[in-house]
């Protein structure tokens, strides 16, 4: 194996362990030290004992064999000297032909990715090893399913997160959430073994070779002693999450259960297509579908979602839009929960056994908690999703929305504040904006907000397909002889009305600007009204206003482990921007 062809980390992985060694090296993942003393036998060894245990699991040859990410293509080799039927692929291309070169080879290696990859013929064993964590979960279920015959044998050994009690982003699948998929997926865990203790002294090993041969690896390598610095820490990181159990080195028997004629298959957003996904939106919302809003909203690798086909057609879609937001005070990421649609004849949301549930709890399993990509997750239910949602223990309530009404016969003299139109799409924009984003974050560190700053409310307003329609206007309140405005204020426009979409101020200065807003509007004969969350409502509150119920319920995730909906409870600001169809 040459360490020149291989990416970055691998390649520093081959280097080091072929300088350590003196000789070339053939297995680049992790092994297996059962004592202290195995420590000596150095890291090749523990390498083989590390494939020997994924070995014992497999069904014997001459089953046919599928191994997704080849690596350097030696277990293909040794499994086709062993008698078995072996096709393996890779997407890298460096991957690939390393394999191909590896001499005595026996196994049919493919560069192509595991949705591309077709034969005609099912396999008896799916195996992957450190590879899964690579993957969309989803398509790895989706797709084993396939290839895969009643009993057939999907094989990992790889990296998973087991503890996530604390927030903390972890790229790594959490293992309950990955056998609960498989599950729904259609499989059953026939064997399980954890061996992250067993891996992590061989981490602190590696690390320890890095640093002893870090200038002649980064000389072979063209590499900056910077980057092996960083890589060598992440080794020791993750030593440590190894040994303390918060990451799992598994080994994975799952078995294919019986092949149904309706069995559900489930995938990801950018995976469906406008045509399936058009009378998924008409029939579900009764209302036209819009290809320019949807592909405002997911195009671009913009959204997240979940989808569930049976025979080739979409039946169900659990969608969400991912938010930038301030979490009390802290950078975090939460997901605007949207498009949750499930055909009429395939509705039901009686039991944990239904398409509503599996695809709602695919989607929190796959997006939302303490070390998922996004803490938080929010959205706008009608009233019976939401009480299902609840009953089902997906879903609990935060807060309501509420809709304020100023009446424009009530707007008070001029107070020195002036409303102009502001250029929103245009960059000039941008230092003002930012000035009002700044001191609205700052008054809002005791609560949860979503970003205001120029490039969100460019997106959300400037990019939507309603702006070139001339649907939405944006403001700037101007105090006298100021260097910044007041507040940026964003409107629709609906008839004689106007709906804040959108407020961006210190919630201090808010009731002055929005009331200088309100005045402004009354001398061009148009109404002003508001959404916003109930226990947030006192910012916008003036003295006249008309409070009017919306019958709208804020919820929170509680499905999968993150903050508690106690946590959460009138911590939300959010007002009409925040819904993704408006």
């Amino acid at each position: 194996m040459n360490p020149r062809l291989l990416p970055f980390p691998l390649n520093v992985y081959a280097q080091t362990l072929t300088l350590a060694s003196g000789a070339p090296v053939e297995l680049l993942h992790f092994g297996v030290f059962d004592t202290d003393a195995e420590l000596t036998d150095g890291y090749p060894a523990a390498q083989q004992r590390a494939q020997q245990r994924l070995l014992t699991l497999m069904l014997p040859p001459p089953a046919r064999v599928l191994e997704i990410g080849c690596g350097s293509g030696t277990l293909a080799r040794d499994l086709a000297a062993q008698g078995y039927e072996v096709t393996a692929i890779t997407e890298i291309e460096e991957e690939w032909r390393n394999a191909s070169a590896l001499p005595g080879q026996a196994a049919h290696c493919e560069c192509v990715s595991l949705r591309e990859f077709a034969d005609g013929r099912l396999f008896d064993i799916v195996l992957l090893q450190q590879s899964s964590q690579y993957l969309d979960t989803l398509l790895l279920f989706c797709r084993a399913a396939t290839l895969l015959g009643e009993g057939g044998q999907l094989l990992l050994a790889d990296e998973f997160l087991l503890d996530d009690s604390r927030m903390a982003p972890e790229p790594r699948p959490l293992l309950s959430n990955f056998l609960q998929l498989a599950e729904r997926c259609g499989f059953r865990v026939a064997r399980q073994r954890e061996l992250g203790r067993q891996v992590a002294p061989g981490l602190q090993l590696f690390a320890g070779l890095l640093q002893r041969h870090r200038a002649e690896t980064a000389a072979s390598l063209a590499l900056a002693d910077e980057e092996l610095l960083a890589l060598e820490q992440a080794l020791q990181n993750q030593a440590a999450k190894f040994a303390t159990a918060r990451l799992g080195y598994t080994l994975l028997d799952l078995r294919r259960g019986p092949v149904e004629s309706m069995s559900t298959e489930y995938d990801s957003a950018g995976t469906f297509t406008l045509d399936e996904v058009r009378p998924l939106f008409e029939r579900s919302f009764e209302v036209p579908f819009s290809a320019a809003v949807w592909q405002w909203k997911y195009g671009n690798g913009r959204g997240r979602a979940v989808g569930a086909r049976q025979q080739g057609q979409l039946i169900a879609h659990y969608g969400g839009a991912p938010r930038e937001i301030r979490y009390f005070g802290t950078p975090s990421r939460a997901v605007q929960i949207c498009d949750v649609m499930v055909l009429p004849e395939h509705r039901s949301f009686v039991s944990r056994d239904t398409l509503f549930f599996k695809t709602a709890a695919t989607f929190l399993e796959q997006q939302i908690g303490n070390c998922a990509e996004h803490l938080l997750g929010f959205g706008f239910p009608n009233a019976r999703v939401l009480k299902v949602a609840c009953r089902l223990g997906l879903y609990d309530v935060t807060d309501r929305f509420i809709e304020l009404h100023y009446p424009r016969e009530c707007a008070t003299a001029a107070d020195g504040l002036q409303v102009l139109p502001l250029a929103l799409a245009s960059e000039d924009a941008r230092a003002d904006v930012a000035q009002c984003w700044k001191r609205m974050a700052e008054s809002l560190q005791n609560g949860i907000v979503g970003v205001r700053d120029l490039d969100y409310l460019q997106y959300r307003y400037c990019q939507h397909p309603l702006w070139e329609q001339g649907g939405y206007e944006s403001l700037a309140v101007w105090a006298e002889e100021a260097s910044a405005p007041l507040a940026i204020v964003v409107l629709k426009k609906l008839g004689q009305e106007r709906l804040l979409m959108d407020i961006v101020a210190a919630v201090q200065d808010m009731p002055a600007a929005l009331e200088a807003v309100r005045r402004s509007l009354a001398q061009q004969q148009l109404g002003l009204h508001a959404r916003i969350t109930q226990a947030q409502s006192a910012t916008l509150l003036l003295p006249d206003t008309v409070v009017h119920e919306l019958d709208i319920e804020i919820p929170c995730n509680v499905w999968t482990r993150g903050p508690t909906a106690a946590t959460l409870a009138g911590a939300w600001w959010l007002t009409a921007g925040d819904m993704d169809f408006l």
